[in-house]
């Protein structure tokens, strides 16, 4: 019983990202079904995100549900391809590239991947840098805590991640942790 209400909450969730974003949700059916599977189906009262997924954070960035293609070029042209690709640990706050287009001022989806590409590269890898921490954080205890040093070094505080509004959290990766947010981060 548990298990089937955790995959209609998933489900109906996923449907209202959908909705909001008028984009396929951002996760792949079968992302969607192993969540519903691990996690809080695998421990009652743990976290979704507890248990590793099967997927890498590049994996899921770069599935083609089209959610995430200016990050997946930003962290191309950054060369963070290989960090977020191996076995260390690390909570992302993925910004959907609605959020790109919106924070950039641009018309749409590749003029925001242009202006991905002419940004100055350390800036980029600033602004990158800004959305990862290390260790897998779940919305829990990413809500409760006041605030967590960014790989960048820089503070990102509580009211910070509020206000950049998390679409979907507590997708589980093999290394980590991913958060979707509907406003891209700046230091």
């Amino acid at each position: 019983m548990k298990k089937t209400l955790t995959v209609l909450a998933i489900g109906a969730l996923s449907a209202a990202v959908g909705a909001c974003n008028s984009s396929a949700p951002p996760l792949a059916p079968s992302a969607a079904a192993e969540r519903a599977t691990t996690g809080a189906a695998a421990q009652p009262g743990a976290a979704v995100a507890a248990k590793p997924g099967t997927m890498t954070i590049v994996g899921i960035v770069i599935q083609p549900d089209g959610e995430f293609d200016v990050l997946e070029a930003a962290v191309v042209r950054a060369g963070l391809i290989d960090a977020l690709n191996g076995t260390k640990q690390y909570t992302v706050f993925a910004p959907t590239d609605a959020a790109f287009v919106t924070t950039l001022g641009v018309a749409d989806e590749a003029a925001a991947i242009a202006a991905v590409n002419s940004l100055d590269l350390d800036t980029l890898e600033d602004i990158l840098l800004f959305h990862l921490t290390n260790g897998r954080r779940n919305s829990t205890s990413v809500l409760a805590a006041p605030g967590y040093v960014m790989l960048n070094g820089e503070q990102l505080t509580r009211e910070q991640l509020s206000a950049a509004g998390i679409a979907t959290a507590d997708i589980s990766a093999s290394n980590g942790v991913v958060h979707v947010i509907n406003h891209v981060l700046l230091p």
